[in-house]
């Protein structure tokens, strides 16, 4: 079966792309890459990125886009994009390419209209897109029988998903029942905790923003994200630390003010529990 990266391939503005790890199918490639692309681009399919470490810029035609790490933005068959050059060291993220003509199916199913076209309007790296790309992953590592039939109901149900869940031009064309509050409660939770990681936050305070019960709540989010509220804080923490060590001239103790730890004790030892090495070995070796 003829594979989409025969189709993309040609439209990288550099071939070192290529040593990232290629997931392809013959309607859907995800790429894993930690390479950024600066030059212009361009392809005949709808691709997103998804950014999980370091959030780029990107330019289309006459804007500016600031992307947020664990968002997804869409670009769409023959727009010229390109990333701008600011100084990202650490750049990870995937890369999604959905055949032209899956999202024009797809589209016709759920809209009953087609020449489906995406706002650059990033949106949530929802849990199910994330299951859903991981799913795919690990279908085209396993190569077990039935893989293309696998990887084409896969392709089928992220191409459904970043519909639902996206801005486009059909977006308004019906009212779509709102059958995933507990997604979005959890993605909302993700928002908040992101933007107040240096505050004291309580599970009652993120749950709060979710109108769930801390109850209830705990356990949504564990089910969604497999770990607690707490334990999701605590790697964002370790994260940020790790990030500032490495490319600020900031002290340990500033660092462990900036990512709102109660006391430079506490700081190391969560540090090296999660790194195995201490602020201070892993600020040395950065």
């Amino acid at each position: 079966m003829k594979s989409i990266l025969t189709a993309i391939e040609p439209t990288f503005p550099d071939p070192n792309m290529l040593k990232s790890h290629i997931y392809p199918s013959s309607r859907m490639a995800v790429i894993e890459t930690s390479f950024l692309m600066l030059g212009d681009c361009e392809c005949d399919q709808f691709h997103f990125l998804i950014p999980l470490k370091q959030a780029p810029v990107i330019k289309t035609e006459r804007k500016l886009h600031v992307l947020k790490e664990k968002s997804v933005f869409p670009c769409n068959p023959r727009q010229l994009h390109r990333i701008e050059n600011t100084g990202l060291s650490d750049f990870k993220a995937l890369v999604l390419y959905v055949e032209n003509s899956l999202f024009q199916t797809a589209a016709e199913e759920l809209f009953k209209k087609r020449d489906v076209e995406f706002r650059n309007n990033c949106f949530a790296f929802s849990p199910a897109l994330r299951e859903s790309v991981n799913a795919f992953i690990r279908e085209c590592r396993s190569c077990q029988p039935g893989c293309d039939l696998m990887l084409e109901s896969i392709a089928v149900q992220a191409a459904i998903i970043l519909l639902r869940e996206s801005s486009h031009n059909l977006s308004r064309s019906v009212s779509l029942p709102d059958i995933y509050p507990d997604e979005k409660a959890v993605n909302k939770a993700i928002e908040y905790i992101s933007d107040n990681y240096r505050n004291r936050i309580s599970l009652f305070d993120i749950a709060h923003e979710t109108n769930y019960s801390p109850y209830h709540f705990l356990r949504l989010f564990k089910r969604y994200t497999g770990t607690t509220p707490f334990g999701f804080l605590l790697d964002l923490k370790i994260e940020k630390a790790k990030d500032m060590l490495k490319k600020t001239g900031c002290s340990i103790s500033q660092v462990c003010d900036l990512c709102g730890f109660s006391s430079l004790s506490y700081f190391s030892r969560i540090f090296r529990e999660k790194t195995g090495v201490t602020p201070t070995e892993y600020k040395k070796n950065a």
